[in-house]
């Protein structure tokens, strides 16, 4: 029964890494179980139109561009050590000058890893780390600006040991390293990295739900302006509703310490996955905290103190047949900058970004695919609402 429990306390944790694909946030119970495969390689290639390069409000540039690269892939979900990778290697080329730079070519370079180890029936190891090297933000990402501002390094890294105290109750000590780096100077300003490590206390009230006491810290490191340390405590409950769908939430307190301020906010943390019928599923997640992101204005070395944000997103993807499916996604960034030194005004700035797709599968080896995306934000600064579009299609042949 321990190690029972301890396993799917394990997998929750792998499942929530590896569900990047809608949001670093989407941390409710697994639905079904990851397939184990052997290599895969692949090699894509995208073309498409972008209705403003450069996310401008006031000098829209459009252009076409061209996405291409390489994939490897490999899962391992049947021994006792599980091990499983995702890389991309390739480019982004421009016939204009694009985000907010002089340059047209971009990378297009991402590196996941994930690892977990059972010590015995009682203890599990479980190791992640995720790279990427591109301009394109994630909104869904809570590292990530809201505008595309060139090549940027981006990382995550976490470590996570859970062992059982006895068939219900279990304990789990995690720290993570993570952070991006801008490559265009006039970015640097926002170079930050995060530390933080917690511990979680777990009850198996049954075998659909969890129950736990958490708290982390964590360190924010900027290059220019505050750098910041939160304590964030909080109750959460991660609930297997049926076979087809299930939930967590994490409500709680963030003590937030910057340039020797003191200030307690709310944080609520929620995410949901649902089989809606055969071939169609949904996930969704909601979050909100004080975060320290892009607060620091260089023109009179002024800062933000707060950053009060919300996160939020759903997703919906349908296999109508083994050749044709769906996806449809939609994300949201609403930040309150507001106890800014020098002067500063309180303002508001929101990002939405939504897009539609389908792949079809010509052969077991080559697919297409087509994809349009829509965003509607704000300019750096706020003031200034732009809109931006995005078409394209290609290819991808697996090998």
């Amino acid at each position: 029964m321990k190690s029972t429990v301890l396993k799917a306390l394990v997998l929750s944790g792998i499942l929530s890494v590896t569900a990047h694909g809608l949001s670093l946030y989407d941390s409710a119970p697994p639905i079904g179980l990851p397939d184990s495969h052997a290599v895969r390689f692949g090699a894509y290639v995208n073309a498409g139109y972008d209705s403003n390069l450069n996310n401008s409000a006031r000098n829209e540039e459009d252009g076409g561009f061209v996405r291409y690269g390489l994939t490897a892939s490999y899962a391992d979900y049947e021994s006792a050590t599980k091990v499983s990778y995702n890389a991309r290697l390739g480019g982004q080329l421009y016939d204009k000058d694009a985000y907010g730079t002089d340059k047209r070519d971009f990378s297009d370079i991402s590196l996941s890893g994930h690892l977990s180890h059972a010590f015995g029936p009682d203890s599990q190891y479980v190791a992640s780390a995720s790279l990427s090297y591109c301009p394109e933000p994630d909104y869904s990402n809570g590292i990530s600006a809201p505008l595309g501002q060139g090549d940027c390094l981006t990382w995550h890294i976490s470590n996570a040991y859970s062992r059982m105290i006895d068939c219900r109750w279990s304990w789990t000590a995690n720290v993570s390293y993570n952070g991006n780096v801008y490559t265009d100077s006039r970015y640097e300003v926002d170079d930050r990295t995060y530390l933080s490590g917690g511990l979680s206390l777990n009850y198996r009230y049954d075998t659909r739900t969890t129950y736990a006491l958490n708290t982390t810290w964590r360190h924010e490191d900027r290059s220019e302006g505050f750098d910041s340390d939160s304590w964030f405590t909080n109750l959460s409950v991660a609930h297997s509703l049926s076979p087809t769908d299930s939930l967590r939430l994490a409500v709680g307190v963030q003590a937030k310490f910057i340039d020797g301020e003191t200030n307690l906010y709310p944080t609520v943390d929620f995410s949901y996955r649902r089989v809606l019928t055969e071939g169609l599923s949904a996930r969704a997640y909601v979050r909100f905290s004080n975060e320290n992101l892009d607060t620091y204005y260089h023109y009179n070395s002024a800062n933000y103190r707060s950053n009060e944000t919300w996160r939020a997103g759903v997703g919906l993807s349908y296999v109508l047949s083994p050749v044709v499916s769906f996806s449809a996604d939609l994300a949201m960034i609403s930040s309150s900058y507001s106890d800014g030194t020098k002067g500063l005004r309180d303002y508001d700035r929101t990002t939405w970004s939504a897009g539609v797709g389908m792949n079809y599968k010509f052969t077991k080896t080559l697919s297409g695919n087509i994809r349009y995306t829509h965003t509607l934000g704000d300019t750096y600064g706020g003031y200034d609402e732009y809109d931006r579009d995005v078409i394209s299609a290609g290819l991808s042949y697996s090998f």
